[in-house]
């Protein structure tokens, strides 16, 4: 057994000294009044065998959630704390050590029995040939192997190399709170008398109308929301002060910076892009269009850092429909969104570019996000943008939805409640719905409040 390894990872895995509460990260969850348990805990199998793919950005909650699965087993009872793993990766040098690391807590374990937590598995350059090797090999038979990593298509590509190995194991998308989780945490009274929207097919007017006597404190909840976002340390620090802390700013600037660089990108050209993308939005634009904005004139150049920024959960990239095939055309004009309301901020003061009609800007990227997320639950699928669209000539609809069950559903944003403002107008999306600021309308054309929709999400 490598005694070097066992201190290191003693030191990491305070409860197998039977002492759960004395984990650091744990303990400083629990100071904060407004703390939550990560959402997607349930969602996470702990059944062997079961290979799990936790993936997010940084800063998102990946850490806590594994934190919290593992006392979730320890509280359980019936399995040995030293049974449980967890290691960090960005601690790892290379594939050589993550074996040696494994192999280690499988001597000290003494049981095929075993959950390890692998997190931030994609600092470790080959790590995916390890995990088959001892899949392969029989050694993870009994055990649930969760791993997590803040590049979506680097932990995606290493998991294909796992067709038909992953057991009961699932991949699981920690992300910034969506609005309703947003109200679960500040305000769970209030979230408790929204009723869930289950598809959007067809929308439920009877819960609307239920949702709609909370129309004000919804309105208000979401301007909360515009400011702070969905990251947890924005978050904590918006609901205890009513601002987000420079500390919680730089954490997440820092985050952005760092992954751009160790993906072997500049900062500074990734910043320029992030401008233009900041003075340009929402109107669609071209890779052309944005590189000429820029030093660096390259369309190819502009494309690489947008998937780039796609990947690290900062960009959502929306391609134009083709309304007649329910297809996308990938080589027209893209909308190009920020992925949640706080980066909105964080990015204008980053860039040092200010976004014209700031809370038109992010109520209809918050909108696309949501329903972007609401689509790749309830599906399943590779990227955020996988069942959401938009389509323009003459005039546009904002937001599309690629439904299974009714085909296209498209949201325009309105934010006013001029009532003319949502006349129906001829178009190629017959499901259309107009999302308002407070008007509702249950006959055609729907109209639905914002506040209202994104809660029911």
């Amino acid at each position: 057994m490598e005694t070097e390894y066992l201190q290191a990872l003693q030191k990491q895995n305070v409860w197998w000294a039977g002492k759960i509460e004395d984990d650091p990260h744990l303990a400083e969850w629990k100071k904060h009044e407004k703390r939550w348990t990560p959402f997607e805990l349930e969602e996470l199998p702990l059944t062997p065998f079961s290979l799990n793919m936790v993936v997010g950005p940084r800063q998102s909650g990946k850490t806590t959630l594994i934190k919290k699965a593992v006392e979730k087993l320890v509280s359980a009872g019936g399995v040995k704390p030293k049974t449980i793993l967890y290691a960090r990766c960005d601690e790892i040098t290379d594939n050589i050590q993550l074996r040696k690391v494994v192999e280690t807590f499988f001597a000290y374990a003494g049981t095929s029995e075993t959950y390890i937590f692998l997190d931030e598995i994609t600092e470790v350059k080959g790590w995916e040939k390890t995990l088959k090797g001892f899949i392969d090999d029989g050694d993870f038979k009994k055990a649930v192997v969760t791993i997590s990593g803040s590049n979506a298509l680097q932990l995606q590509k290493g998991g294909e190399l796992f067709p038909g190995r992953r057991g009961h194991g699932k991949d699981v998308r920690v992300l910034p709170l969506s609005f309703r989780e947003f109200l679960l945490v500040s305000d769970p009274e209030l979230a408790g008398k929204i009723p869930k929207i289950e598809g959007l097919e067809k929308l439920p007017v009877n819960k609307i109308k239920e949702a709609l006597v909370f129309n004000k404190q919804l309105q208000k909840s979401l301007y909360d929301y515009f400011n702070c976002g969905g990251f947890p340390l924005a978050v904590l620090s918006y609901l205890s002060d009513g601002k987000v802390a420079e500390s919680a700013k730089e954490a997440y600037r820092s985050w952005v910076v760092g992954d751009i660089l160790k993906n072997e990108k500049s900062d500074v050209i990734a910043r320029e892009i992030i401008k233009v993308v900041l003075s340009k939005a929402p109107t669609p634009v071209s890779w052309e269009g944005v590189s000429q904005e820029t030093s660096i004139k390259s369309p190819p150049t502009v494309a690489s850092y947008i998937d780039l920024l796609d990947r690290l959960f900062v960009v959502l990239p929306m391609y134009a429909v083709n309304p007649s095939k329910a297809t996308k055309e990938f080589a027209k004009n893209k909308k190009l969104h920020l992925q949640d309301p706080f980066l909105w901020n964080l990015m204008e003061e980053w860039c040092l570019q200010p976004i014209a009609h700031k809370t038109e800007v992010i109520a209809e990227a918050t909108l696309a996000e949501h329903v972007a997320r609401f689509l790749l639950k309830k599906y399943g699928g590779r990227r955020l943008n996988d069942y959401v669209s938009y389509w323009r000539n003459g005039y546009e609809i904002d937001v599309i939805a690629h439904t299974r069950e009714g085909g296209l559903r498209g949201f325009e944003m309105k934010l006013t409640d001029r009532r003319q403002s949502f006349a129906q107008k001829v178009g190629p999306i017959k499901n259309l719905v107009y999302v308002s600021k407070t008007f509702f309308n249950e006959k055609n054309p729907t109209a639905i409040p914002l506040a209202v929709l994104l809660a029911m999400l």
